[in-house]
C-alpha cells in the first residue's frame, strides 16, 4: 500500500500502473505496436492485440462490432500506414487516406463501446513544414505539413481536432501523442519501408564501398528509442489533445549518417546525393510539456540506442 493508485480514468496515466484495465491495441504487430503491448502488460494491463484479420481498421462496422466484442476500458491506436520518405513520396494515397479512414473508424467505435479513454498515436509530421524549432503545440496548425508526406500529416491532425469534438460531444478523452522519428529493435528488415536510421543500418551493415545518403545531409531530424516512446504513449493515456513525445535531440542527418557509421564500424566514406529529397528542413520537438503533465521524459540517448540497435540487427541477420 502507498504507492501510486491504479488509473481510475481522470487525468493521465503518467507513471501510473494499469492493473485491471483492459487495453486493446491496435498495431499490435507492429514496430511500435510489439513495444507497446510489452510496455502496457509490465503495468499489468490485460492488452488485446487482434491481428489484421480480426478487423479492416477503415472499415467501421468491423471496427465497431470489434470494440464491442472486446469490451476495451482504454484503446491505443496505433496501427498506421506509413515508411521512410521514399515510401511516403511515392503512396501519399495510402498514407492518407487510410490514417484518416482508420481515425473515424477507432473514435466512432471507441465512443459507442464506451471506451474510458483514447490514444492515437500521431507523429511530428503533422506540424507545419516551416514550424519554428522546437515545434510546440500551440503552433500545429501556423502551416501546411511538409509536402512530401502532407497527406500523413494532416490524416494525423484530423484524429486530434476529431478527437478534441469526441471530448467535447461525449466526454471521451483522446490524446494524441506526436512522436518524433522512431528507432531501435524491431524496426523494418525491408529497406523500402525501413526509416532513417534502420535504412542507414542495414547499408553500413553490407559494406558497400561507400555510404550514399539521400538529399543534402543538411535537414535535422530528432530521433527517440522505442522503449521510450511506447512509454510516453502509454504516460498519455487520459490526457485530452495533442502533446509533444520526442528527445529534444537535434542532428543534421549528415551528423546521424556519421553516428551510425561509427556504431556499425562502418569505415567507408559517406556520400550524399542531392538529386533525392531532403523533406522537411528542420523538425524537432519541444518535450517540456509531457515532462510536465505526464512525468515522462526521454532516457536512452541516441549513442546507446544506435548501439543497442545495431546489436538487434546484427542479430537478425541484416546485410
Amino acid at each position: 500500500m502507498g504507492g501510486p493508485p491504479p488509473w481510475d480514468g481522470r487525468g493521465a496515466v503518467g507513471a501510473r500502473r494499469l492493473d485491471g484495465v483492459r487495453l486493446l491495441l491496435t498495431g499490435g504487430s507492429g514496430f511500435l505496436g510489439g513495444h507497446l503491448q510489452a510496455a502496457a502488460e509490465a503495468r499489468g494491463a490485460t492488452v488485446l492485440a487482434p491481428g489484421r484479420a480480426a478487423a479492416d481498421l477503415r472499415d467501421p462496422a468491423a471496427v465497431r462490432a470489434l470494440f464491442v466484442a472486446l469490451r476495451p476500458d482504454v484503446v491505443v491506436h496505433a496501427a498506421v500506414q506509413g515508411g521512410g520518405i521514399g515510401w511516403m513520396r511515392d503512396h501519399p494515397v495510402e498514407s492518407g487516406r487510410d490514417n484518416a479512414l482508420m481515425a473515424l473508424a477507432v473514435l466512432d467505435a471507441a465512443q459507442v463501446a464506451g471506451v474510458r479513454a483514447v490514444v492515437g498515436v500521431g507523429s511530428a509530421c503533422a506540424y507545419p513544414r516551416d514550424c519554428p524549432v522546437p515545434f510546440r503545440e500551440e503552433a500545429l496548425w501556423d502551416g501546411a505539413p511538409e509536402p512530401l508526406n502532407a497527406a500523413y500529416g494532416m490524416a494525423k491532425r484530423l484524429m486530434i481536432e476529431l478527437g478534441a469534438a469526441y471530448s467535447a460531444q461525449h466526454g471521451l478523452p483522446v490524446a494524441s501523442p506526436l512522436l518524433a522519428n522512431l528507432y531501435g529493435p524491431g524496426d523494418h528488415l525491408s529497406p523500402a519501408r525501413a526509416h532513417v536510421i534502420a535504412a542507414l543500418i542495414q547499408r553500413c551493415l553490407a559494406a558497400p564501398p561507400a555510404l550514399e545518403v539521400w538529399g543534402s545531409g543538411t535537414p535535422t531530424r530528432e530521433h527517440l528509442y522505442i522503449t521510450d516512446a511506447a512509454e510516453g504513449v502509454l504516460a498519455s493515456i487520459g490526457f485530452d489533445g495533442a502533446i509533444n513525445i520526442g528527445s529534444g535531440d537535434e542532428r543534421s542527418i549528415r551528423q546521424l549518417a556519421s553516428a551510425v557509421a561509427a556504431a556499425v564500424g562502418y569505415p567507408g566514406p559517406i556520400t550524399f546525393d542531392p538529386s533525392r529529397p531532403d523533406g522537411q528542413p528542420r523538425k524537432c520537438l519541444d518535450p517540456s510539456r509531457a515532462a510536465a503533465l505526464l512525468g515522462w521524459r526521454a532516457v536512452v540517448p541516441l549513442e546507446e540506442g544506435l548501439a543497442r540497435t545495431v546489436a538487434w540487427y546484427r542479430a537478425a541477420g541484416a546485410g
